[in-house]
């Protein structure tokens, strides 16, 4: 069975095209975003699928408090290793349904556009219900989302990219397909990453096949609204609290408020 990018920390986030100070500028626009919706400083928030958790490692920097939660256990031991001395804890869990032994949050955050990757409507509901659960009321539950064209429908799976991504000494050969979907899911598409990754001394082989669903503002307050435990209260273009939705260009951030 090939393993999955997610096994590498460093190399995903290149792979995946963050930029230089991509992790700083999200950082920053949160705790305005915080600043502007939440009603005290934060003191404690919660980083739904933190991976290593950069943007909690700058949090934590400032003296927040960061609570982690991810499935991948390599990504979680390469945030502990990274955030030693900073007040930050990890946990290995689902994001679709879980619990963590802490005290409530006063903001919470899912970055890296992976939000749309919880396809069913009961893992959306379990998901927003349980994030709830960590937090008092009237926090902030930021959540970023790629923006989405029209849903792609190929008949079969289809390449769609190649491109060479260079780390060091590490080379890594990328391409990426589109999976046909049912005409009747809730999906946007079915998106498969394959890496080959030529380390110094060998060459190893990643593959992971996501699927994810249609979301958009109006879909995000709806699931809002149906978990009974949130309210939309904004949603900003482009890391900009001025831009209007309507000019999005890449991706967008939906502000939730604890009820």
């Amino acid at each position: 069975m090939e393993a999955s990018i997610y096994k590498y920390p460093d190399i995903f986030r290149r792979v995946h095209m963050e930029r230089p100070g991509d992790i700083e500028a999200e950082t920053a626009f949160m705790l305005r975003v915080w600043k502007r919706h939440l009603d005290r400083p934060p003191r404690r928030v919660l980083d739904v699928a933190c991976g290593n958790s950069p943007h909690g490692q700058i949090l934590a920097r400032e003296g927040i408090e960061v609570v982690g939660i991810d499935r991948s256990p390599t990504m979680i031991a390469a945030g502990r290793r990274e955030s030693r001395g900073l007040p930050m804890r990890f946990y290995r869990r689902s994001i679709a349904k879980f619990s963590i032994p802490e005290r409530a949050c006063d903001g919470a955050f899912f970055m890296s556009e992976t939000f749309p990757v919880l396809v069913d409507n009961r893992a959306i509901l379990d998901h927003l219900r349980s994030v709830a659960a960590t937090m008092l009321r009237g926090g902030i539950y930021c959540i970023d989302i790629d923006k989405m064209d029209a849903p792609r429908m190929p008949r079969e799976r289809r390449q769609w990219q190649r491109r060479t991504v260079r780390i060091g000494d590490i080379v890594v050969k990328v391409r990426t397909f589109h999976h046909p979907i049912p005409w009747h899911s809730a999906l946007h598409s079915i998106y498969e990453l394959e890496c080959e990754i030529h380390f110094p001394d060998r060459i190893e082989t990643t593959r992971d096949v996501i699927p994810i669903r249609h979301t958009l503002p109006p879909t995000l307050e709806l699931a809002a609204q149906a978990s009974g435990v949130f309210e939309m209260v904004a949603a900003y273009s482009d890391l900009s609290m001025v831009e209007p939705i309507a000019q999005c260009h890449g991706r967008w951030l939906g502000v939730l408020r604890k009820i």
